[in-house]
């Protein structure tokens, strides 16, 4: 049977790994424009990816990395192409959106490396404690982080490509905890809702009250409101 977690006796419950998993995450096999992607490990795309390096790098340069695809390419992934054909990290980032390794329609659970925390990123395959503050300093920069290609820049060519196939720049769901309370402080209302952007439209895919768990902000916030006291930015600033 089990019971509730040790009891550190600092007011607050420990939620354990809650706050790090969700059953929500997907994101779709689209560029950021919601196109499809190149498929680098189809011999048959070979056209149309010589045809997206020209776009973004001088013909010689694009048919100098051509030249180190292999005529039936496996990549792991596209951080293992990345490597594999010597492109430069601004070469990569200007294309790595468009390609993929995968005809998956869509892949569930990627990490998003721009957001997720320490805890998170160790649960990553292969890597270190120093390997994850390697990945947070780089993106402390908060400059050239609209594709994975920072990732390739931050690790070793080994730890990233086993990382490649997790890691994602991209949040389309979100979770928001409603709490509102009535102006004299003798309501109030909490509900849980998770929301998917990926769609034109917003979708609402989970909601749930949470009222019943009782009030989880700071208590002075209802006592002033009872007293008819204005919520000063102190108590607002201890939630």
């Amino acid at each position: 049977m089990v019971g509730d977690p040790p009891d550190n006796r600092n007011g607050r419950l420990d939620a354990g790994f809650y706050d790090y998993v969700t059953v929500y995450s997907v994101e779709t096999n689209l560029d950021g424009e919601g196109n499809q992607r190149i498929n680098i490990n189809d011999a048959r795309s070979r056209e149309d990816l010589q045809s997206a390096l020209q776009e973004v790098l001088k013909e010689d340069r694009a048919l100098e990395i051509m030249n180190m695809v292999p005529t039936n390419p496996s990549f792991s992934n596209v951080l293992d192409f990345y490597f594999a054909t010597g492109l430069k990290p601004e070469e990569f980032s200007q294309i790595v959106d468009r390609l993929t390794t995968s005809e998956q329609e869509s892949f569930p659970g990627l990490v998003n490396v721009n957001t997720a925390p320490k805890a998170v990123l160790l649960c990553l395959p292969g890597l270190e404690e120093s390997d994850v503050e390697a990945l947070l300093s780089r993106r402390s920069s908060s400059e050239g982080l609209d594709t994975i290609a920072w990732v390739a820049e931050a690790l070793e060519r080994e730890k990233a490509v086993a990382v490649g196939s997790y890691i994602t720049t991209r949040s389309l769901q979100y979770s928001i905890d409603i709490v509102s309370i009535a102006g004299n402080g003798r309501a109030y209302k909490r509900c849980k809702t998770v929301f998917d952007m990926s769609q034109d439209k917003p979708q609402l895919v989970y909601w749930k009250s949470k009222t019943h768990f009782g009030w989880p902000l700071n208590q002075q916030i209802v006592a002033a409101l009872r007293k008819g006291q204005p919520l000063t930015n102190t108590i607002l600033s201890m939630n």
